[in-house]
């Protein structure tokens, strides 16, 4: 019996005591995602980025009319030579020794227009991921300094509200109204972008 006592009694002070370090919990939350999209320097970082990758941008553009036009000017002189073949092919003076000599030569001019224009592209392909890894990686940088900011703005209102714990507002299923600090954490976070 007195065994029995002592179990209920320990549970019971148990229970209590979790139920006080609960009580003494101050628990917040906010919307990470809002704080990123409304952040006072993201259109700063986003334009200081188009305008340090405008150059290769342009450059990018430029080298694929320039492959376009190529393949057009092939298209359109292969097709002319096709036509005048075509024609002296009706003609009843042409031998077709030379005929086919013709033929087999504009097959070859076909060929090597062919691979010129692979090997362009292939080049184009090559810069384009370059600057997608450049690009890319630029982008990381900059989001994990905005990150950084809205990290040390959520500490900064947690430590003066005096919050033991500050959550996402996705992983949030139930909160006291009050409780989203979104707003205040948004309010903190200094504007560095020039």
């Amino acid at each position: 019996m007195k065994k029995i006592l002592k179990v209920t009694a320990l549970s019971l002070a148990l229970a209590l005591t979790s139920g006080l370090a609960n009580a003494a919990e101050n628990i917040a939350f906010i919307n990470a995602a809002y704080l990123f999209q409304n952040h006072p320097d993201r259109k700063a970082i986003e334009e200081k980025l188009d305008a340090e990758f405008k150059p290769q941008v342009e450059k990018l553009e430029a080298s694929k009319q320039a492959i376009e036009e190529k393949i057009q000017a092939e298209r359109q002189k292969i097709d002319e030579q096709v036509a005048k073949l075509e024609k002296d092919a009706k003609d009843p003076k042409q031998r077709p020794s030379e005929l086919q000599k013709r033929q087999e030569d504009l097959y070859k001019q076909q060929a090597a227009a062919e691979e010129e224009i692979n090997k362009l592209v292939a080049e184009h392909d090559k810069q384009a991921q370059e600057f997608q890894v450049a690009y890319d990686r630029r982008q990381a940088e900059e989001r994990t300094k905005l990150l950084e900011s809205i990290q040390q703005a959520t500490d900064k209102v947690a430590k003066n509200k005096k919050y033991t714990l500050v959550l996402d507002a996705n992983s949030v299923v139930y909160a006291n109204d009050g409780k989203d600090i979104t707003e205040e954490v948004l309010k903190a976070i200094p504007a560095q972008a020039k």
